[in-house]
């Protein structure tokens, strides 16, 4: 059967979608056969939209950060900057975001697996962090942008590991105590009262 363009655009953006979903939720050893079957989809029809799963996994990645990205952007939108700070750290060391790793950060749900993958997929990969930083780098402090990047790069890997290291607790109330360790932690470091960001706005 011979599907319009329109068709294949779309279903190609499903497998995208739930492939961003599964990686985040299963981790990158899920199989192509097992992603086509969480969309309902054969494996077969795959191969008409990726080569391979490599292609699959960098779209994925690209997509989950893009999400991640709109989602923070929206939740700061017309707040002073230092306010929109601490709403990101909020919402990033909460409960809700470490029990949800498929809608969340892709960098705290597949960080360590893509440091394995072929170099060939971590430069598209790194491009794709370069693009969701430069989204939200300018919620960080500093007076030049190279200031802020530098901010941006401590930031979000070391709120990324703390998510980590809450996720593989088995202790509820031990996980409670690391998020809201790290809350507290960063929210001093970068949100002080000594930051200039807090007279300005986004």
């Amino acid at each position: 059967m011979r599907y319009s363009k329109g068709h294949n655009a779309i279903a190609r953006a499903r497998i995208v979608e739930t492939a961003s979903r599964e990686f985040r939720r299963r981790g990158m050893d899920i199989s192509v056969v097992d992603l086509m079957k969480a969309e309902g989809l054969t494996h077969g029809g795959f191969y008409r939209h990726f080569e391979g799963k490599e292609a699959l996994l960098i779209e994925a990645v690209e997509a989950a950060l893009d999400q991640v990205a709109s989602q923070l952007l929206h939740l700061t939108a017309h707040t002073p900057r230092h306010i929109a700070l601490q709403r990101v750290i909020g919402f990033y060391l909460s409960e809700e975001h470490m029990a949800h790793p498929e809608s969340g950060c892709a960098l705290a749900a597949l960080g360590t697996e893509i440091g394995r993958y072929p170099e060939r997929c971590r430069a598209r990969i790194a491009s794709a962090l370069d693009a969701y930083r430069l989204r939200l780098q300018r919620l960080m402090p500093g007076g030049t942008e190279s200031e802020r990047k530098a901010q941006f790069d401590v930031l979000f890997p070391s709120m990324a590991g703390c998510l980590m290291a809450a996720r593989a607790q088995a202790d509820p109330d031990r996980k409670r105590e690391i998020l809201l360790g790290a809350r507290r932690f960063f929210g001093d470091a970068f949100c002080g009262e000594e930051s200039e960001m807090k007279e300005e706005t986004l």
